[in-house]
């Protein structure tokens, strides 16, 4: 043993005086330093890596050693060790290079999460690849018996997992033909609706409307129909049924319809809304209106804003909706309604005098003076102070705020909907633009009127404030922006007294 102690230092020199070891040595260090130093610099360990890649292959054909042919012994084991490491690091180093490749491809087609299964599986097609070249290559043993035995091991692997690898290769399918994407609004088979969150090698995850997360498996979706809602857009339409009763022209319908349609600012001017006549009889007339919104997520609101105005609009028009079969005692409200004046129906729809009784208002409506006005006709000008409280009574009105070109819609206003309140309040100019944009009839009620509606009922002043308080959020919304002229709480009561001060004495105050 001791007298090996001279062939083993001999050997010892030969291996440090080696290109090889010396080459591994360094590897080895620089690989270590370069992993400390670029620890959080991914981009900066990928460079070191090519470059190292580019330095290991010189070196191994300087050297005589192709990577792809079998290692030949030199009879000195230190450099048999260190030229099958060096062909082991070639392999993986090589595999790493075409992995990244890959990766790098998906990130040029922006879609790094729809890829991310192809990614895994041509990345482990290409480690195993490397991990059987390594096997031929550096140990010099047959792949046939490898390949044989996995054959049978993976046979046995897919009958025990039949429905998870029917999951895994489902998610491939769906990862190549790519029928949604994350974020995409779809409907699964008519059943799950929602945005999609991830899509992984096992299920799909989907964010329902109700902020239920779905996690459905890919097998199961493989074989339903999807309905992508945000492919080849995200403009989704909406459908609502409005039945009328009998006694209206069903042109008068239409028109009044098209009108609630362009009241609503969620609905889309192009794909144009579209009102169809499905079906008219003794029960009434039947109509199917059709319009679109931006995106699905928008769909309910809209919808339920639209089935408002609807009501609005018909019931200021005096058209009654369509009752049941069973309600035999609805035919007997038509007499009433049909005497009601078109003033009187639309102070029913203003929020701040709903706590007055009918009597009330009826009152008020025969004091209101009504005004026609044609479309494109402009109702209040900028810069200009109101002395009355003005109430659509059909139509809608376009509200603009006073900027370049026109300036930019803010609101809309239909049947119920009054302005010129905050000018009676405040005494500040208006800064909207209102514009007809349908032929529109809107009534006046004087300061002198209103007033002592207000100071009776405590219940409608404070209604108003609220009223006010949104409104004004509406017309000065963006950036964040407070109201330059905003309504204080207490403001409707002290102007109230203000009022009857200058008008009837300090007494009377």
């Amino acid at each position: 043993m001791f007298g090996r102690g001279p062939e083993v230092r001999a050997a010892l020199e030969a291996a440090v005086g080696d290109p090889l070891v010396v080459f591994l040595a360094l590897l080895v260090a620089g690989v270590t330093i370069s992993h400390l130093l670029f620890r959080r610099r991914p981009l900066g360990r990928a460079i070191v890596r090519i470059v190292c890649l580019i330095l290991l292959t010189f070196v191994l054909l300087r050297a005589d050693i192709v990577p792809y042919q079998p290692l030949q012994p030199t009879g000195v084991p230190i450099r048999d060790v260190v030229q099958a490491i060096l062909k082991i690091a070639w392999w993986l180093w090589a595999a790493w290079f075409v992995v990244g490749i890959v990766h790098a491809s998906l990130l040029v087609e922006q879609r790094p999460h729809e890829g991310r299964l192809a990614h895994d599986v041509l990345a482990g097609l290409v480690y195993l690849a490397a991990l059987f070249a390594i096997v031929r290559y550096v140990f010099d043993l047959p792949i046939q018996g490898m390949l044989a035995t996995s054959g049978v091991i993976a046979i046995i692997l897919g009958l025990a997992l039949q429905s998870t690898l029917a999951d895994v290769f489902s998610g491939i399918v769906l990862s190549f033909d790519r029928p949604y994407r994350p974020g995409d609004w779809v409907n699964i088979d008519g059943g799950t609706e929602g945005r999609v969150v991830e899509t992984n090698w096992r299920a799909t995850h989907i964010l329902t409307g109700r902020r239920d997360l779905a996690i459905l498996p890919n097998s199961s979706i493989a074989k339903s129909k999807i309905v992508n809602v945000s492919s080849p857009s995200g403009v989704h339409g909406i459908t609502v049924t409005v039945a009328t009763d009998s006694n209206t022209p069903p042109q008068l319908s239409v028109e009044v319809l098209q009108r609630a349609v362009l009241n609503c600012r969620t609905i889309m001017a192009a794909p144009a809304p579209a009102i169809a006549i499905k079906a008219i009889g003794g029960g009434g007339t039947e109509y199917e209106v059709t319009s679109f919104v931006e995106e699905l997520a928008a769909s309910t609101g809209a919808q339920n804003e639209l089935l408002d105005l609807i009501y609005r609009h018909l019931a200021v028009a005096g058209i009654g909706l369509a009752a049941p079969a069973n309600e035999l005692w609805r035919p007997l409200e038509a007499p009433i309604a049909a005497s009601r004046t078109q003033s009187e129906r639309a102070l029913d729809l203003v929020e701040f005098l709903r706590p007055l009784s009918p009597v009330e208002r009826s009152a008020i409506a025969a004091k209101m003076r009504p005004h026609l006005h044609e479309q494109g006709e402009i109702l209040l000008e900028p810069h200009k102070t109101l002395q009355s409280l003005f109430i659509v009574g059909s139509g809608v009105l376009s509200v603009a705020d006073d900027g370049d070109e026109g300036g930019t819609e803010k609101a809309r206003f239909g049947p119920g909907d009054h302005f010129g309140e905050i000018s009676i309040l405040t005494g500040d100019a208006s800064a909207v633009k209102i514009t007809a944009l349908t032929a529109a009839s809107v009534f006046e009620l004087t300061k002198d009127d209103l007033a002592p509606v207000l100071a009776a009922v405590p219940a409608a002043s404070r209604e108003l404030t609220r009223v006010l308080a949104n409104r004004q959020a509406i017309v000065k919304e963006s950036e964040g922006a407070e109201p330059e002229h905003a309504v204080p709480k207490g403001q409707i009561r002290t102007w109230l007294a203000g009022y009857f001060h200058r008008r009837y004495g300090a007494a009377a105050a």
